[in-house]
């Protein structure tokens, strides 16, 4: 069951089912993952958050997705960079020491 509010002023707007959308999303995802934050129309719960790196993967999500949901998109490559991480750590052995190389 889907819920349209008429008083949402449903009209034209982006697409994420717009051909030029998809074919946006696919190139994209030849050079980098995708993430994507899944707005749920009328707050009917939290914003989720996935990284995609399969554009058919992206494709069968968004598709299942009822009408009105919003979905916000940034390319991995732009965002997560060394330089800008919030925190990097590492698991530490039981000992307390983490490896200062390591093959990542």
């Amino acid at each position: 069951m889907t819920i349209r509010v008429e008083s949402d002023d449903w009209g034209a707007g982006p697409n994420i089912l717009d051909a030029q959308t998809l074919t946006a999303l696919r190139s994209a995802l030849e050079e980098t993952p995708l993430i994507v934050e899944h707005r749920f129309y009328r707050g009917s719960r939290s914003p989720e958050r996935r990284v995609f790196d399969d554009f058919e993967l992206l494709d069968e999500y968004v598709r299942a997705a009822p009408p009105g949901d919003s979905f916000w998109v940034w390319r991995y490559d732009s965002l997560c960079r060394d330089e800008n991480a919030f925190v990097h750590a590492k698991r530490p052995h039981v000992d307390g020491t983490v490896p200062g190389g390591g093959a990542y």
